[in-house]
């Protein structure tokens, strides 16, 4: 006999004296409940107890092995093993199913052969067969939904979920998947987003524009990972801009014909299909330049924010990148340049020279002029509201001043260089290098 539990070896264990049990001395505790000590039942399921199995015999059409095999449990006739020597008893004959359910130093089984179906006591180092039962009580899959997929931009997008119910085991994780292909797993791009149930929010960066792409929450528990329903998006469409030139005569230079985000060259001042897009000194083209891009609070610590929102900063030196950064958007090879290849940034004085070959110092000599600059009014960096469109221009340079950077600024009266934050969003006219 074992004096443990595990006797260690996968012997039939016979006993001829009382109390006729294969573990010396006896212990009560075994097979208690889907946890309980030597469960031979897969995960989720355990031994049913004595009333559980007497429930399930009073619900035969006939209590006899025609009914046990008649009813949803079709219980075979596999007969039992001598718990005295260890041969096999009844095999074809009657059934014996034991219960988790002690009596005294004996177990609880149900019995049925031809004629008769009742629970009995049975000696523990006889063998019997076991139908397990699902614990009721056992883990399930999480309960999710998808959340609304809002913020879109060319680049990134925001969505989440609502884990209304663990299913009796805490969400380790949870979060979205999202992909260009119908039902996405986090095989595919995810993002974590905590823990446990209730809302949560998640970011989608690095998306491709004019894309649809599919999104599912997820949340993962002990049984494993759940999908909450499929979202579908399609990202905003970023403009490439059409390359024509232009050559200021006096200057010399050569120019694109219109704004960067412009659909045409400007017919007046006020033509809103040519003002085009409203840049942050230093960023790529990454999708904030659209002038409904949604906006966020949170600085960038690189020169690349990894999203599409228009950042806000809430303090001096009201940069959207933190630390300062002086060598963006310098040259044709400048990091972050956003013009197109071959083109770049002006600088200051490039700007500055074709003010100064303007007929009149004003939103007229801008216009008449061969660039034809219009009137797109700028982005502002507190809220990223519109602001003076139809009535001012501002056009970065790439020159900077100290914690500011250099632009052209022009109204109905006057126009000259200015100084200003690198938050705000302005025009973008680029030179051919």
């Amino acid at each position: 006999m074992s004096t443990t539990n595990t006797p260690g070896h996968g012997n039939f264990i016979t006993n001829g004296s009382s109390p006729y049990n294969w573990r010396s001395p006896q212990n009560d505790n075994l097979w208690q409940g889907i946890s309980g000590t030597n469960n031979p039942c897969p995960s989720g399921y355990r031994l049913p107890t004595e009333a559980e199995l007497n429930s399930e015999r009073s619900s035969w059409s006939t209590n006899n092995a025609a009914g046990a095999f008649a009813s949803p449990l079709k219980l075979p006739l596999a007969g039992s093993r001598d718990g005295i020597n260890g041969s096999l008893y009844g095999v074809g004959s009657y059934g014996d199913y034991w219960s988790s359910t002690v009596d005294g130093a004996n177990s609880r089984d149900l019995y049925f052969d031809s004629s008769d179906a009742n629970m009995n006591s049975y000696y523990r180092s006889y063998g019997a067969s076991v139908r397990c039962l699902k614990n009721l009580d056992s883990p399930s899959a999480p309960e999710l939904t998808t959340n609304t997929v809002i913020d879109i931009t060319a680049t990134t997008a925001t969505s989440g979920g609502n884990v209304t119910a663990d299913g009796g085991s805490p969400v380790t994780s949870r979060g979205i998947c999202w992909s260009t292909s119908a039902n996405p797993t986090t095989a595919n791009s995810s993002v974590a987003s905590g823990s446990g149930t209730g809302s949560f929010t998640a970011s989608m960066t690095g998306l491709s524009s004019s894309t649809t792409y599919y999104v599912r929450a997820y949340a993962t528990n002990s049984v494993g990972t759940t999908y909450g329903n499929q979202v579908s998006f399609t990202t905003a469409t970023i403009l490439e801009t059409e390359v024509v030139d232009v050559t200021n005569p006096t200057t010399g230079k050569i120019w694109m014909d219109r704004n960067l985000g412009a659909s045409q060259v400007a017919t007046s001042s006020t033509d809103a299909l040519s003002y085009g897009d409203l840049y942050q000194w230093g960023r790529a083209a990454d999708g904030h330049q659209i002038r409904t891009s949604a906006t966020t609070s949170t600085l960038s610590t690189t020169n690349t924010p990894g999203h599409g929102k228009f950042i806000i900063p809430s303090s001096n030196p009201y940069d959207w990148r933190n630390p300062q950064n002086d060598n963006l958007w310098q040259g044709v090879s400048g990091t972050n340049n956003p013009c197109p290849s071959g083109y770049r940034l002006p600088t200051e004085a490039e700007l500055n020279s074709e003010r100064l070959s303007w007929s009149s110092n004003n939103v007229a000599g801008a216009f008449a002029s061969p660039l034809k600059l219009p009137v797109a009014g700028y982005r502002d960096n507190s809220d990223g509201s519109l602001s003076n469109v139809g009535s001012d221009g501002f056009f970065w340079s790439s020159t900077v001043d100290g914690t500011f950077s250099r632009l052209l600024f022009f109204n109905s009266s006057s126009a000259f260089m200015n100084s200003s934050i690198r938050a705000y969003g302005l025009s973008v006219r680029c030179l051919k290098d």
